[in-house]
Order: structure tokens, then sequence, then C-alpha cells
């Protein structure tokens, strides 16, 4: 299946942030993911030539890439919205993060129980609060590879 909108566009900013020419990007593409286009990346291609461009320079759209959350996303407490059914979006998210941990799915409802206090997110506020904790721990886990590198 191929990748949305917004993980295309991702990929061009970082193209961008890069300064990389239209052929240093395509052979990255066609390397990395065995695509000619951002338009035929699947799930698994995008993972794939994000890495790359990581592993070159790029930290992403966050301010400080060690901060998960820019300001201004949180779902207020007053709000309604965070009492709404999770979205598929944030569903695909967490399944992603999961991944990179490489936790299963008892480990996830054990994280769950600890966090929503249920062991699974139902509400987009719960999902909020579970995309938080695990890019925490993805991120702790980074800095301490980096560190152990030194």
């Amino acid at each position: 299946m191929a990748i949305g909108q917004k993980k295309k566009a991702l990929i061009h900013i970082a193209k961008e942030d890069l300064r990389l020419s239209e052929e240093a990007y395509r052979q990255i593409l066609q390397g990395v993911a065995g695509v000619e286009s951002s338009t035929q990346l699947t799930r698994e291609g995008f993972i794939k030539v994000m890495k790359r461009f990581q592993e070159m320079g790029f930290k992403g759209l966050l301010p400080n890439p060690y901060h998960p959350v820019p300001k201004g996303r949180f779902i207020p407490l007053e709000s309604p919205l965070g009492e709404e059914a999770i979205t598929e979006s944030q569903r695909g998210f967490i399944s992603f993060l999961l991944e990179e941990l490489g936790w299963d799915e008892r480990r996830f409802e054990g994280f769950c129980l600890r966090i929503i206090k249920r062991p699974d997110p139902l509400t987009k506020r719960d999902g909020q609060k579970i995309i938080i904790g695990l890019m925490a721990i993805l991120r702790r886990r980074a800095l301490n590879e980096k560190r152990r590198k030194r």
C-alpha cells in the first residue's frame, strides 16, 4: 500500500533539508527502497528511506529532535475532542512505534495499563498519551545508544 501525502511531504522536506539534487534523491529512492518516485513508496520503503536520510543528518521537523511533541499539539483537558474515538492515524503511528521498539502485544498492554489504566487506547487523549510515552522511550533508547558509541 502506498504512503500518504504527509509522509511524501516529509520525504520532500528531508530532501530539501539535506540539499539533495534530484539525481541524488532518485538514486536514494532506487537504492534503498527500489522505487523511482515517492508516490510508489510503501510503508517499509518509507521507513528505509527515512532511516537513510537520518544517517545523512536529517533531524526531523522538531526544533529540538529530543523533544517528541511540539507545543500546541496537546488536546486540552477541557476539550471534548479528547473523548472522541482514537483515529486510524494514531493507531497506525502506535503500530509503527511498537515495531520500532520491538514490543509484543503483552508488553504493550502492560504499558497501556500503567499509563491509561486500560489495556488498549480508546480515545484520542488515550492515543496521545500512549504516543508521547512510546516516543519518550524511543528517544531515551536512542540517547543511550549514542552514549555507548562514544
